[in-house]
């Protein structure tokens, strides 16, 4: 019981340091993260349960895959690792997997509203948006129809298929403006001098040429390799994206929401 909470208080109190650094600075600090892995290591080695490891263990594999690819930062890689650690199961479920969809859940609706409603009172481009909303519309008539089955079948909880059908309503919006958005707000041409390592590549708006040279092959941020790859093609200019909205807020709503009520995603058996 005094092991529990120990954990469940290194987690509130790691997740409430990041919340506050990520909303400030946009980072989340290897001192608040490392030592919330340590301990949970050290904790799972008094427990003698090394099968904790295992759930850490995946999570840090899919993170890493997350941020290679751009879509994740390095600073809430480490930060799910160390919650995952610390708290491996929680209410029969992994823990991680609960905080992770209630933060994103939040968060698409949050920044959904948000940055719709920057983008339209600077003005939506329609055509510049075409090829996103013509996926979201796609994919909104699969969802509709998934969901319409869940209903229909009676799987899920008619309150939670509701929760699900509106934040998806909110992330096919996102969906439908995401490159708009992403010029508007968060594009910016650097300098290769002053480009950094981790840097989110903004392949979209990249010169065809360019990109095909560059040859990213999926991969999402900027290494050495990417760096020494543009001053060998004599670029001077990259386009990136940067001050890309903070996520550890939403993680920490979401631990503090799983520990009170571990129930409520117990429909996901798992």
């Amino acid at each position: 019981m005094v092991i529990l909470l120990i954990r469940q208080a290194a987690i509130l109190i790691g997740a409430a340091l990041a919340a506050y650094t990520d909303a400030r600075t946009g980072l989340i600090l290897d001192k608040i993260t490392y030592p919330m892995i340590a301990l949970g290591i050290l904790l799972n080695l008094l427990e003698f349960e090394l099968a904790l490891f295992a759930v850490p263990i995946a999570v840090f594999a899919i993170g890493f895959a997350l941020y290679w690819f751009g879509k994740l930062g390095g600073g809430d890689v480490k930060l799910f690792t160390g919650i995952a650690m610390l708290l491996p199961f929680f209410g029969g479920n992994v823990f991680v997997v609960h905080v992770l969809l209630v933060a994103v859940l939040s968060s698409i609706v949050f920044y959904s509203v948000y940055y719709t409603s920057k983008y339209w009172r600077k003005g939506i481009d329609l055509n510049e948006n075409k090829d996103g909303i013509l996926k979201a519309g796609v994919l909104g008539i699969v969802m509709a129809v998934y969901f319409y089955y869940v209903f229909e079948a009676q799987l899920l909880p008619v309150e939670t298929i509701a929760v699900f059908v509106v934040a998806s309503g909110f992330a096919l919006l996102f969906l439908a403006l995401e490159k708009g958005i992403k010029k508007n707000f968060f594009l910016r041409d650097i300098e290769l001098g002053k480009l950094e390592e981790d840097e989110v590549i903004a392949e979209e708006f990249l010169d065809p040429e360019l990109k095909k040279k560059l040859s990213m092959k999926g991969k999402g941020i900027i290494g050495k390799k990417e760096i020494q790859k543009l001053k060998e093609l004599g670029v001077s200019v990259v386009p990136v994206y940067q001050n890309m909205p903070p996520f550890g807020p939403f993680i920490l709503l979401g631990v503090a929401i799983v520990l009170l009520k571990p129930e409520l995603l117990g429909f996901l058996i798992i």
